[in-house]
């Protein structure tokens, strides 16, 4: 990601296996999908999925039509089975991301691309949309709003060593665009 400035999304299943604190994070999708997501996904040329099946399902994030689709999964039934990709890879996610390493790192003949502007703009979409929910994650009503009890937790607990889970439905929903994992398997999220 840091070496194409490309920004990252993650499935529900997946949320926490790329911290949500770091700049080329959009957060999570599932039925509820943060303004960013969106935003990104929308205006994408390319998308590319490592280790996700790209099930259309109404618990997961559609992807937009039109777009190049790169597929990298260990499964080649799940292969153009919901979502057409022009580009497959098959293989485990660990040793494909390596390969492609090298091969970016080949292409960029060393360099890197410039991510603080693709973190900038992330940010301000970030931002934007945060402060459009801000008043119902800091909400004083009675009964207490589940998006207050989130943002608390958030801000309460040390998320780094916190595991965190949810119920289906609107849980899963309220949780999920703010909850900002920072380590692996620290959120376990599931709606299918």
């Amino acid at each position: 990601a840091e070496l194409l400035a490309a920004p990252v999304t993650t499935s529900l299943e997946g949320k926490s296996a790329f911290p949500e604190t770091h700049p080329l994070s959009l957060g999570s999708g599932g039925r509820s999908v943060p303004k960013p997501v969106h935003d990104f996904l929308q205006n994408a040329d390319v998308i590319f999925g490592i280790g996700c099946s790209f099930a259309v399902t109404n618990y997961g994030v559609s992807m937009p039509s039109g777009k190049v689709i790169i597929h990298a999964t260990l499964d080649p039934a799940d292969l153009n089975k919901d979502v057409p990709a022009e580009y497959a890879l098959i293989g485990d996610a660990k040793l494909t991301l390596q390969a492609l390493i090298g091969e970016v790192k080949d292409r960029l003949g060393g360099g890197t691309r410039d991510v603080h502007q693709v973190a900038a703009h992330i940010k301000q979409i970030k931002d934007e949309w945060l402060a459009q929910w801000m008043p119902k994650l800091t909400a004083n009503e009675v009964p207490l709003s589940p998006y207050r009890v989130i943002w608390d937790l958030m801000h309460t607990v040390d998320v780094t060593t916190t595991i965190i889970t949810h119920d289906a439905g609107s849980p899963r929903d309220q949780l999920s665009p703010f909850w900002q994992p920072v380590e692996p398997l620290t959120y376990i999220g599931w709606g299918k």
